[in-house]
């Protein structure tokens, strides 16, 4: 079977947008509920921001693979829309928000014509499938999976409208055990192996009742992967809950029907997908043929060097995963007349832009020197959070903008303040739980009063093999949070060490700490 991209469901998807638009224009209007118009809007990528004027809208961004047509529509989409916040998300999408409503089906329509699908981007459905953003060029990786992941990317993106999930169904595909897409706890992981093979974990996911997935197959050969695939859709269909939505992920259906029972039917039905269908692929291995000059950037923690030798990729984390759009279009300008470069969104909410020789390397990291990450705190990850998303419960952002200030205020030295990871609500995508300091966002009363506070989460791991679920260590207020981080940065800076260190040997003061402020 051979997958062509942009291939996929073009009339029927320019036709659901044009629907959609009539959708969009009632409920802006007043006409449909939040939850009438929420239940259609994403499945098409978008939804309403707190107070209901506005809208966000989310671009499907397959593998995290940025072409460079694409970022050039979305410079140019920023420039006639003239939208001021852009955020690269956890799921390797890129979101624009405070969209005008009468401009999203229009911006759907023409990102479709880009060769950007919208659909899908949100409700139940597959979602943007996962890959680790420097697969292909990742030294020490066991082999490039993009290829794989994007292939998957438009078999999913087909089905839709063709099948109805219980709910979304997220993918993910890992290069090496750093596991950054969380491979081995998603809907679906795979998992690349020293050997060319791939391992398969299911039924995984974070949010409320996370768990680890459930290791389904082992040695796949990459070629069958789609067998895999359309095997997870139809158990998932077969045996998701369709009346409970707080029960309808595939992690509760190796609960509802035993683990052992979930493999065999997993089983069984791969192998008659096998005997009545033709899902295998064909995939030509992609390579990188530029070739480095001899050239060495400066060095810098945003620049890596690549495993094709004198290459070089520089990282590009704005704060809180919004970028600058003057940034943005510098950035196009930029790298549009550089041979072979590549750009990739990771699932930490910045940029790689890869295949530069050294001295590419440092024009690039130089136009994003104002809006780049320097420390480990300023590359945390936090959702948009309350003041924009309906799901939110707390200013997640906001959060970590005052951490943040605080650390210039006390001129705290680089990692004396560890890198957060900050959800807003207990959907997790800041993936809070498996962050060594991540963070819950709900409401407590304080002295009488409704405030924002957050579960504090220590100890967890995303590395394959040694994934663990962060520790509860209690509720922090925000402000307590604040003077929180003001006394044990004032700790760690005057032992001349960095959290990381610290911590080793002073986790009984660290909880201490987190008691004193906890409530």
């Amino acid at each position: 079977m051979t997958i062509i991209a942009g291939s996929i469901n073009q009339n029927s998807i320019r036709k659901e947008i044009q629907d959609f638009a009539k959708v969009c224009e009632s409920f802006y209007n007043g006409e449909l509920s939040i939850p009438e118009y929420k239940s259609i809007s994403g499945g098409f990528g978008t939804y309403s921001e707190r107070g209901h004027k506005t809208g966000m809208l989310r671009l499907r961004i397959p593998a995290g693979i940025l072409e460079l047509d694409k970022f050039k529509f979305v410079v140019d989409s920023i420039e006639k829309y003239n939208i001021e916040k852009v955020h690269f998300t956890t799921n390797q999408s890129i979101q624009f928000h405070n969209l005008k409503p009468e401009i999203i089906p229009e911006f759907m329509l023409e990102a479709y014509d880009a060769g950007i699908v919208t659909r899908g981007g949100g409700g139940d459905y597959p979602r943007n499938v996962l890959c680790s953003p420097l697969s292909g060029v990742e030294k020490g990786e066991y082999f490039d999976v993009s290829p794989y992941a994007k292939a998957v990317s438009d078999f999913l993106i087909d089905l839709i409208g063709k099948i109805k999930l219980p709910r979304k169904l997220k993918v993910g595909f890992s290069n090496s055990p750093q596991n950054i897409v969380h491979a081995t706890y998603r809907d679906m992981g795979f998992v690349a192996k020293e050997n060319g093979k791939f391992d398969l974990y299911t039924a995984g996911g974070l949010g409320v009742n996370p768990e680890f997935g459930v290791k389904t197959a082992e040695d796949i050969e990459p070629e069958n992967i789609l067998y895999y695939v359309m095997t997870m859709v139809q158990l998932f269909m077969k045996y998701g809950n369709y009346e409970n939505r707080a029960k309808a992920r595939t992690r509760y259906v190796p609960k509802t029907i035993g683990e052992e029972k979930y493999v065999s039917e997993f089983n069984a039905i791969l192998d008659e997908l096998k005997k009545s269908e033709d899902l295998t692929l064909n995939i030509e291995s992609e390579t990188v043929s530029k070739k480095g000059d001899g050239s060495v950037p400066s060095v810098s923690r945003n620049i890596v060097e690549q495993k094709q030798e004198g290459l070089f990729a520089v990282k590009y984390h704005p704060p809180l995963g919004n970028p600058s759009v003057e940034v943005l279009k510098d950035l196009y300008n930029l790298i549009s007349s550089i041979e072979n470069v590549g750009v990739r969104i990771s699932t930490k909410e910045e940029l790689f832009i890869i295949n530069l020789t050294g001295k590419e390397a440092d024009k690039v990291a130089e136009i994003l020197t104002s809006d780049n990450s320097s420390t480990e705190l300023q590359e945390s990850v936090s959702c948009v959070g309350a003041t924009i998303c309906q799901q939110g419960l707390s200013d997640s952002s906001g959060l970590l903008q005052k951490i943040i200030q605080l650390d210039k205020e006390e001129n705290f030295a680089d990692g004396v303040l560890p890198k957060l990871c900050i959800s807003g609500c207990q959907s997790s995508c800041a993936a809070h739980q498996t962050a060594k300091i991540g963070f819950k966002g709900g409401k407590k009363k304080v002295d009488g009063v409704l405030t924002d506070a957050f579960d504090l989460f220590y100890g967890g791991s995303e590395l394959q093999g040694d994934e663990r679920f962060g520790e509860v260590l209690g509720t922090v207020p925000v402000d307590n949070i604040i003077e929180m981080f003001r006394k044990l940065g004032r700790e760690i800076q005057n032992s001349n060490s960095t959290f990381n260190s610290w911590i080793t040997e002073n986790k009984e003061r660290f909880l201490e700490i987190v008691k004193e402020y906890a409530i």
